[in-house]
């Protein structure tokens, strides 16, 4: 049996247990407060490396003043030699021989191809019989036409000294005037025999082929002796690789802008990287009214290019309206806008520094910077697109 006087002991115990936690929950957010009021008394510096605010990680490039800008119009474009042909015969025939391989160098006059010609050959030494005989029968009568002009002489002094007759003098003057027609027919038969020489003479050249040019041999289109070739079958492509040219098709709302002479920029798809020089040749006196446009030529030394350039290399023209030297050019994506202007971040003393600038001539990636930078200045190029005016940044 529990006793009323031991049951209010047990009351008393837990009251005072409840007071004692009360207050020690008091002095602990008592002291929690005080901790906080202090933390806030002091300044915490901003942007601080601290665990809240890491920096960033950026790439930076130093900002340079010795590139090119260029005001252009651009199109795209493929090289062809100035000079190209493709040799083919004037007769069918049999190929003989081809005397030069792809890739050989050729001078004008050089013989390239033989077909078979020996019906030519043939027919020329009986053609160079008939010459020779019309040529001893011209000299035949050449030599009776001058007996009998030797007669005629003689007899004329005879009869003015009386010693012959008129009916002799008369014959004899027959007889030349017989003498002279005879020459002249054999003389025009020998030059009716020597321009047939010079026809069949001519006719085996057509089997014979020579370089109309100096170049290089692009292809034999496989052709091998013993081929049978027609007058539409071409034997070889030979072009002169030291000029080339390129054909493009300018807007018409630009044509004003091309002129003879002007500067031109050529890039290539297989020599990424590098730029040729040019300039506009030729622009076509008209537009093309299915396309508004006007066809514009460039010429280009391969010679100045090393000779690395070759007919149907593809890439792009641009032809130069403005040029700016020892300019300021930066990768398009560098460049930030907001609403009163562009600007870019620098990197300074490990900190984001936000720069406007003003931008000129884009030029592919990359555009001009014509206020704003100088040479020197830490372009943050990569990692910027967050960041603030005075962030931290560590530079990779």
């Amino acid at each position: 049996m529990i006793s009323k006087k031991s049951g209010g002991a047990g009351r008393v115990t837990i009251i005072v247990i409840f007071v004692l936690a009360i207050a020690c929950a008091g002095f602990f957010f008592l002291g929690q407060g005080k901790k906080s009021t202090a933390s806030e008394g002091k300044e915490t510096p901003a942007n601080t490396n601290s665990p809240e605010n890491p920096p960033a990680y950026v790439r930076v490039e130093v900002v340079t003043n010795d590139k090119t800008a260029r005001d252009s119009i651009t199109q795209n474009m493929s090289i062809e030699a100035q000079n190209r042909v493709q040799l083919t015969p004037r007769v069918s025939g049999r190929l003989e021989k081809l005397h030069v391989k792809p890739g050989e160098t050729v001078t004008k006059g050089q013989l390239l191809v033989t077909l078979e010609h020996e019906q030519q050959n043939a027919l020329i030494g009986s053609t160079e019989a008939q010459v020779a005989s019309a040529r001893a029968e011209t000299e035949r009568v050449k030599a009776e036409m001058a007996n009998a002009k030797t007669n005629v002489d003689r007899y004329e002094r005879l009869l003015k000294e009386g010693f012959s007759t008129q009916q002799q003098y008369d014959s004899m003057s027959t007889a030349y005037a017989g003498a002279r027609a005879g020459y002249n027919a054999a003389a025009a038969k020998e030059r009716q025999a020597s321009a047939e020489l010079g026809r069949v003479k001519s006719a085996r050249q057509d089997y014979i082929m020579y370089s109309p040019l100096d170049g290089t041999v692009l292809s034999d289109y496989s052709l091998t002796p013993g081929a049978m070739i027609s007058p539409s079958s071409p034997i070889l492509d030979i072009a002169d690789l030291r000029k080339l040219k390129a054909s493009l098709r300018v807007p018409e709302i630009k044509i004003f802008a091309v002129k003879p002479g002007m500067d031109v920029i050529l890039r290539f798809d297989a020599l990424p990287g590098e730029e040729f020089q040019g300039k506009v040749s030729r622009i076509d006196p008209y537009v093309d009214p299915s396309t508004r446009s006007s066809a514009v030529e460039i010429e280009l030394d391969n010679e100045a290019a090393g000779n690395r350039l070759r007919p149907g290399m593809f890439g792009q023209a641009s032809l130069v309206e403005r040029e700016f030297k020892n300019a300021v050019l930066i990768p398009a994506n560098s460049i930030q806008t907001i609403d009163n202007g562009e600007f870019v971040f620098l990197e300074e003393n490990s900190k984001a520094v936000m720069k406007p600038v003003k931008t000129g001539l884009r030029q592919g990636d990359y555009v001009q910077i014509t206020e704003g930078l100088t040479p020197g200045d830490k372009l943050i190029v990569f990692g910027g697109t967050n960041l603030n005016d005075g962030d931290p940044v560590s530079v990779q």
